[in-house]
């Protein structure tokens, strides 16, 4: 007996998924436990991953992720929507290769008020309002005085996200580090930083402050919140790991040939 929930996109294909996945599992004695589940099954795109995942980020020590593919994008998933037969017989027969993925912690800070927030994809401090300018220390020591729309900070993961829209590198698996990433920065003569994406250590602290965090947005994966009372904002990886049940061998090239 095992412990399960399945996390579906609100549309025709996901949910006729759910059923047949649903039916299957508790036909084999499986139990569903949307509260303390052992295998949580996303159906949807990496958007309904990523939701998944906040849901269950104060139990992650005790939760395993598969994920089905019928959205827009599938980089985390291992399946598509016509192999739900393969999902089920995987999962009832075999056993699977746990990968673990570091999230990253963010955390805010204003004076003596501290808040921790958590991303597997990146965090972004952004201002589309107007130009955000934010002093930037690596594990307290500066390196440079940013004018743009924002920063990125995202690990592997996350590098095939929102990090690759706006140029910066694509990190293979089996890589860890913190890839630092400008949004729309200014440069010339009298606004200068380093204007490439810097990949860090994964023991590396990014420190941001600013004279004004005014109309600026903390964005960390599809959450946000506005960053008007902050005054420093350090983003690291955390001990939080996210585990991704891999029932199959799907290679890192292929992954990343689909998302092009």
């Amino acid at each position: 007996m095992q412990r399960f929930f399945i996390a579906a996109k609100n549309d025709e294909v996901s949910q006729r998924l759910q059923q047949k996945l649903s039916q299957a599992l508790v036909d084999h004695q499986w139990v569903i436990d949307e509260k303390n589940p052992e295998l949580v099954f996303t159906i949807g795109g990496d958007g309904t991953f990523l939701h998944a995942i906040h849901k269950y980020t104060n139990r992650l020590p005790h939760v395993n992720f598969v994920g089905i593919h019928t959205g827009t994008l599938g980089f985390f998933t291992d399946y598509e929507a016509d192999e739900i037969d393969d999902v089920i017989h995987d999962v009832l027969h075999k056993k699977p290769k746990v990968e673990a993925i570091r999230m990253l912690k963010v955390e805010t800070r204003n004076g003596e008020r501290h808040k921790y927030l958590y991303a597997l994809n990146e965090v972004r401090v952004e201002n589309i309002i107007k130009t955000q300018t934010i002093h930037v220390k690596i594990n307290g020591e500066y390196l440079e005085k940013f004018r743009g729309n924002g920063l990125c900070v995202s690990g592997q993961a996350g590098s095939t996200a929102y990090n690759r829209s706006i140029f910066g590198a694509v990190m293979s698996t089996g890589i860890e580090g913190l890839q630092l990433t400008e949004i729309s920065g200014i440069h010339h003569k009298a606004s200068r930083s380093l204007g490439s994406p810097l990949i860090l250590s994964t023991t590396s602290k990014i420190s941001f402050t600013s004279d004004s965090f005014e109309a600026a947005q903390l964005i960390y994966d599809y959450k946000h919140m506005p960053l008007d009372d902050a005054k420093e904002i350090i983003v690291s990886f955390s001990n939080k790991k996210v585990k991704i049940a891999r029932y199959r061998n799907t290679s890192y090239i292929r992954r990343l040939q689909s998302l092009f």
